[in-house]
């Protein structure tokens, strides 16, 4: 018989040098919702299930307490991204589908316009990985990338993620395109000889 360890993650704020990474709030519903509506045409070919979850305030306040439930079960963990020095949410991070039999998770992200080529995401990213890696245990963090997303394919690269393949119409878009991913990677051991 096999057995597996699952880790309970605490919910905790992270900070990085520029960043705080705080775990869903539902007191945050409507900014949530906002700054989705706001990115909603960059995010129709990556994050169809956000937008179909989020599609009004009382949905994105359910999303919301979604994101709550799954880190509470430990079925994913995600956290709202904020500038320090404004304080306004700026983006959203999760490491989700977690498999503690395998240790590993996807890793699925966005930042608003406004905030993209400052290098922030790659800040944030490098963090994530270091506290799944380090706190949470896992052997194995991927993400899965729209073959047309440079910009994101560049940000995992500079974290350190490795190319490791392509899914061939993987899945329909929130616009019913049938879109290709890449697939990017890193292991606990790679992480560690950065």
């Amino acid at each position: 018989m096999y057995f597996y360890t699952m880790i309970k993650f605490q919910r905790s704020i992270l900070e990085t040098e520029r960043l705080f990474l705080k775990p869903y709030d539902i007191k945050l519903y409507n900014e949530v919702y906002h700054l989705i509506q706001k990115n909603k045409l960059r995010l129709v070919h990556s994050f169809p299930l956000l937008l179909r979850s989020t599609e009004t305030e009382i949905a994105a306040k359910d999303y919301v307490q979604q994101k709550i439930f799954d880190w509470n079960n430990n079925k994913a963990y995600g956290f709202m991204l904020f500038d320090k020095s404004t304080q306004q949410l700026i983006g959203h991070f999760n490491l989700k589908d977690i498999d503690w039999k395998k240790n590993q998770c996807e890793l699925a992200y966005f930042i608003d316009a406004n905030f993209e080529n400052q290098g922030l995401v790659t800040e944030a990213m490098i963090n994530l990985l270091r506290i799944g890696f380090e706190k949470i245990n896992f052997n194995r963090i991927f993400a899965r990338i729209v073959t047309t997303n440079i910009a994101s394919q560049k940000v995992v690269e500079k974290a350190g993620l490795k190319y490791e393949g392509a899914f061939y119409q993987d899945y329909t878009t929130y616009d019913n395109q049938i879109v290709d991913t890449y697939c990017y990677g890193i292991s606990k051991e790679e992480f560690q000889r950065k």
